[in-house]
């Protein structure tokens, strides 16, 4: 989200940069990139100087900072930080040096460096290293005992190389809405091509090629989707261009299909900076992050109620509980209609952006106090969007995680404590032309995904009956009848809208 500035940038920087490849590297280049904000060219430039000038302290400080500032593998910052780390230094260089430690869970390293830095009294962060030491004391917490979860990367259909980003899915896991930065007009000013709003179906299980929404809620500049209703048939838009700034947009959704987005009114945006929004399933009341005056520090989340006449009330701040000196940003009410997840930088968090949920208490009328939702689906890394099924047991995030394909991808998390969903199969082995089924034999199932064994069955020897659980996913079942040929079966268990949790499978035997 950028304001009007990061446009006429975008024209100083094209005329100020070379191309650099296969010439020789230019500081001026890199450093006007640097200048500008613009990381990802910048990265690689210094990284030639580096090779050309390794004892050049300034390139190693900038090339971490590089690595520090965009939302990619920040372990790499550490070695060119600690390089640049030395008594004729940057003051700066030791607070970045904690928190490239603290990125990569080296947390007595961190607090170390937080530290001296504090100590020293110089730099420009001084106001900032409190927060850095509190933030990796919670994490020395939270990461000490971790929750029972699993990440899946959405995949080839879903993620490119390119920060894919802000995931929205309906109850059912039938429908995906997010965001990318993917190839797509000029680049900006920050290295990135414009944001704009992508979707996916599911068919037969799984969500099918992401497409990009129409010229009704994209346009040349950027937009994100930051907020989707119950039933799918309402999008929240952050949309901004050279006129407009820091402004929330809604558009309605019919049969897959984006309207026109149209502004909210004034009871939403105000003079300030709005930036996402969540609506209850009965559309009745709307929550949004703002930074307007008269809250608590930072962007807060408000609360606002739909009038007789159609129009938004008067927004109410959520309190203490939820808002904090620090930013809050994408509320996210769940279909209960009481329970709120939403990030914060304030509160417990382990580092940046955590999410985070409270829950409305109707006798004492308040809103509870925010609780962490706990590491490792909090890190150190910024924690913005979170998405439930209705289930609650899985959710769309979006991170940087080691098997990402770039930057950030869309991941779908499994709460494994909550984790129930499987398939019952009645089965029944049976020889090729008869109904009587066979009760000597052996069946076992590979995971197509990790080539594990994950069960192995024998007939019921009466009625020759067994029954086979599976949780969704590819597996490949294995049949061994005396007196037959083995018999080898691939099937799918289907899982997110197509979840059909009982059904019958005969496998049949040839001599």
């Amino acid at each position: 989200m950028k304001t009007a500035l990061s446009y006429i940038l975008v024209v100083l920087t094209l005329l100020l940069v070379t191309n650099c490849y296969g010439q020789r590297p230019d500081p001026g280049a890199a450093n006007e990139h640097f200048k500008f904000g613009n990381f990802i060219d910048a990265l690689p430039i210094y990284k030639v100087l580096i090779a050309k000038e390794p004892d050049n302290k300034e390139y190693h400080y900038k090339a971490g900072l590089c690595i520090l500032l965009t939302e990619r593998d920040k372990s790499e910052a550490v070695k060119y930080l600690e390089t640049a780390n030395n008594k004729d230094a940057d003051p700066d260089v030791k607070f970045y040096l904690g928190k490239a430690y603290h990125y990569n869970l080296k947390f007595e390293d961190a607090i170390t460096l937080f530290n001296e830095y504090k100590a020293s009294g110089s730099g420009t962060k001084q106001k900032e290293v409190i927060r850095q030491i509190e933030m990796v004391k919670n994490a020395i917490k939270l990461v000490g005992s971790p929750i029972d979860i699993e990440f899946e990367n959405a995949g080839p259909l879903i993620n490119t190389t390119y920060p894919d980003y802000y995931p929205f899915v309906t109850p059912n896991e039938s429908f995906m809405v997010f965001t990318s930065r993917r190839k797509s007009g000029l680049k900006e000013f920050d290295g990135y091509y414009p944001s704009a709003i992508y979707y996916s179906k599911v068919v037969d299980g799984e969500f099918v090629a992401s497409k990009k929404g129409s010229s009704m809620v994209n346009s040349t500049f950027d937009d994100q989707a930051v907020g989707l209703s119950y039933n799918a048939d309402k999008l929240y838009i952050y949309f901004d261009d050279i006129k407009n700034v820091g402004d929330i947009y809604e558009a309605e959704i019919r049969d897959f299909k984006f309207r026109k987005k149209i502004k909210m009114g004034e009871n939403v945006n105000s003079k300030g900076f709005e930036s996402s929004a969540t609506i209850s399933a009965d559309g009745n009341v709307l929550f949004f992050a703002s930074r307007k005056e008269g809250g608590l520090g930072g962007k807060d989340i408000y609360m606002t109620r739909k009038l007789p006449n159609g129009e938004w009330a008067l927004p109410q701040n959520l309190g203490e509980n939820i808002n904090t000196p620090e930013d809050e940003d994408f509320p996210n009410l769940f279909y209960d209609g009481s329970t709120l997840y939403f990030s914060s930088k304030g509160h417990n968090s382990i580092g940046g952006f955590d999410y985070f949920k409270s829950s409305w208490d109707p006798e004492k009328n308040t809103w509870s106090k925010a609780e962490n939702l706990g590491y490792p689906l909090n890190t150190p890394l910024d924690n913005i969007c979170i998405s439930f099924t209705e289930d609650q047991r899985h959710a769309y995030v979006s991170t940087w995680r080691k098997d990402s394909k770039g930057f950030q991808d869309i991941y779908k998390v499994t709460f494994n404590e909550l984790d129930a969903r499987q398939t019952i199969f009645k089965s029944k082995i049976l020889a090729e032309g008869s109904t009587e089924p066979i009760t000597d034999a052996f069946v076992s199932i590979i995971d197509n995904r990790t080539q594990d064994e994950v069960g192995n069955y024998t007939p019921n020897p009466k009625n020759g009956g067994f029954v086979i659980i599976l949780k969704p996913g590819s597996y490949n079942i294995l049949v061994d009848a005396p007196g037959f040929a083995p018999k080898s079966v691939d099937i799918i268990v289907k899982g997110k809208s197509d979840f059909v949790p009982f059904t019958s499978k005969e496998f049949i035997v040839t001599p």
